[in-house]
């Protein structure tokens, strides 16, 4: 009994991932016989609770329901093995016993496949046996005691194909991301008792030998220096193999711009683990590129931009990258130079740019001119800096006038945890911001800001996204403060339900940055599908001079999501309940 409960684990496992296949013999005498009347039909589940979707999602008599109209011997055949089926697939959910009976109702112009189940008793995880061979189990017995205790389908649990798959695969990757590259399974059985409803658990892992990184090898260049590759790698010849200098080494390589993708493989030998080569395959872009772009934004409405890209400025493999960027309100010249990283493998840059902005009746012509040095690792990113802000304010239809001027240096640190960089689904990003310097009249301003987003986990088709800002200057007035320096908000990506930086201090009916800024936001996402999703949400936040009778202003509404492969879209129709207008909201990728 045992035996052939597990030979239904094994099915069951591959019915959710398979589409049922007809019997040739059977479409033979489909396409021979004559076209047989149609029938619609539905399809009727009871008494499965919270399984009922994963029944109606799986069942071959519910798939084929969208295709419209069957022939009736083809509605009686699948009607009679959905039972079957029902049960194989309880049993991926812990549910080895279920009754099920079915009636097909084949009274009117509809059917009706009536199915009535009766769970039973969940099975739950009775044992579990892990066991771990090879060079950990007698070079690092603490970690083997680690990666048991971490086991995640403890004895206790209820018994899920899913949760099943996943602990397995847990308990491999640990192994596989560090040091032990060649490590498998050799053994697994779940053996499922019915007469108790219980699960005994096996596994048994082969570490295989350790391995550690050799020479880089590097493959595809032909316009750059190698050096551009060399002084990047984190990786010594003799160190433990990781997967994660891996990846960052393949991330530092791409973020030079230098290189359209970078492939970083070692090759998994485990009768050769010692200085394993690291092969790291390039694919360059080209030195120079000129493009040419128009878009739309319901912050800014229609603009157009050039860009202009040389990567090997003044023949020194330099990067320089410059923009002309034209919309409604804003106009912005600027322009880039990234040079090639230190020894340490900071990365020093330079720019400066020129912007005018109109917006909310504030004029401005601004600049900005910067020196910076930026850490290597993205995950854990620190930016030094040293900015030159000058700008001349306006306030349209009065005869107001202010040149404000500083000099500040300024270090930001920025904490990312997301399983992917340009389409994340889950994790965080935290970033502090701090800054000081004199102003043009003589006083020393301090800035500080502090920004998070948060992706929780899907749990089920749900997901949460938290964002919040705060941000404070201090020392000194907005009047000699630029405006680069201090806080607007509203807009797409920070209080929705408000037009782009309508959020601030008023000045003589004009709307200007304030010394004090709180943005916070919670929404929460329903998925549609792997692709769509749809979002309810609730933004507030809002810009001052003061902390003191600070006044939120709130936005809530409705969105659609879309990951999209540029990074995840967001169409939004969101109602301000300060200004009692409802606004359209279009972005790219999440605020802060």
């Amino acid at each position: 009994m045992l035996k052939k409960i597990s030979l239904t684990l094994r099915i069951a496992a591959c019915l959710l991932c398979t589409q049922a296949i007809l019997p040739i013999q059977a479409r033979a005498q489909e396409s021979a016989a004559p076209a047989a009347a149609s029938v619609s039909y539905t399809v009727s589940i009871d008494g499965a609770g919270e399984l009922t979707s994963l029944l109606k999602d799986n069942l071959e008599i519910s798939r084929r329901q969208s295709a419209g109209g069957l022939a009736e011997d083809e509605i009686r055949r699948l009607a009679g093995s959905a039972p079957n089926q029902i049960r194989t697939l309880l049993a991926t959910e812990g549910y080895f016993s279920p009754s099920v009976t079915h009636e097909l109702d084949q009274r009117g112009e509809t059917w009706t496949a009536h199915y009535k189940v009766a769970l039973g008793p969940r099975t739950l995880v009775d044992t579990v046996d892990i066991r771990i061979k090879g060079d950990v189990a007698a070079s690092n017995p603490q970690r083997v005691e680690r990666l048991q205790r971490r086991w995640s389908l403890p004895a206790g649990n209820a018994f899920r194909q899913k949760d099943w798959d996943d602990a397995k695969n847990n308990l491999l990757k640990s192994l596989l991301v560090r040091d032990y590259p060649a490590a498998a399974i050799t053994q697994s059985e779940a053996r499922i008792d019915p007469a108790t409803n219980s699960a005994a658990l096996t596994v048994e892992v082969d570490s295989g030998p350790a391995f550690t990184f050799g020479e880089l090898e590097i493959s595809g260049l032909q316009r750059y220096a190698s050096r551009i590759v060399t002084d990047l790698n984190p990786i010594k010849p003799g160190e433990p193999y990781s997967q994660e200098k891996l990846n960052e080494l393949q991330a530092r390589v791409q973020d030079t711009g230098y290189f359209r993708s970078a492939f970083a493989t070692v090759n998994i030998d485990p009768a050769h683990p010692k200085n394993v080569p690291i092969k790291l395959e390039l694919n360059e872009n080209e030195r120079k590129r000129l493009s040419l772009g128009i878009g739309f934004s319901t912050d800014s409405g229609p603009r157009g931009q050039i860009r202009w890209l040389d990567r090997n400025f003044l023949q020194r493999d330099w990067r320089l990258e410059s923009r002309l960027l034209v919309d409604r309100n804003n106009r912005l010249l600027g322009a880039d130079v990234f040079l090639p990283p230190l020894q340490n493998d900071w990365r020093p840059s330079f720019g400066t740019r020129y912007e005018y902005t109109n917006s909310e009746g504030e004029l401005n012509d601004k600049t900005a001119t910067a020196a910076r040095l930026t850490s290597p690792d993205k995950n854990n990113e620190m930016v030094w800096a040293t900015t030159l802000y000058t700008d001349h304010q306006r306030i349209e239809g009065s005869d107001y006038s202010n040149h404000r001027e500083a000099v500040i240096g300024s270090f930001t640190y920025t904490r990312r945890s997301l399983n992917n960089l340009i389409s994340p689904s889950r994790g965080y990003v935290a970033s502090i911001d701090l800054g000081a310097g004199p102003t043009g009249d003589g006083k020393t301003l301090a800035r500080v800001v502090g920004r998070a987003t948060y992706l929780s986990p899907y749990y089920k088709r749900w997901q949460a996204v938290l964002r919040g800002e705060v941000g404070q200057v201090s020392g000194a007035g907005r009047e000699s403060v630029p405006a680069d320096l201090l806080f607007r908000t509203g807009g797409d990506q920070t209080v929705r339900g408000y037009g782009y930086n309508t959020l601030g201090v008023e000045q003589d009916g004009a709307i200007v940055g304030g010394t004090n800024s709180a943005v916070f936001s919670a929404e929460l996402v329903y998925r549609i599908t792997p692709q769509w999703g749809a979002a309810v949400f609730h933004d507030t936040g809002n810009a001052a001079d003061s902390w003191k009778g600070f006044h939120f202003a709130h936005g809530s509404g409705v969105g659609a999501r879309w990951r999209s492969p540029i990074g995840p879209v967001n169409l939004d129709l969101a109602y301000g309940h300060d200004t009692h207008e409802v606004r359209l909201h279009f972005s790219v990728g999440y605020g802060f």
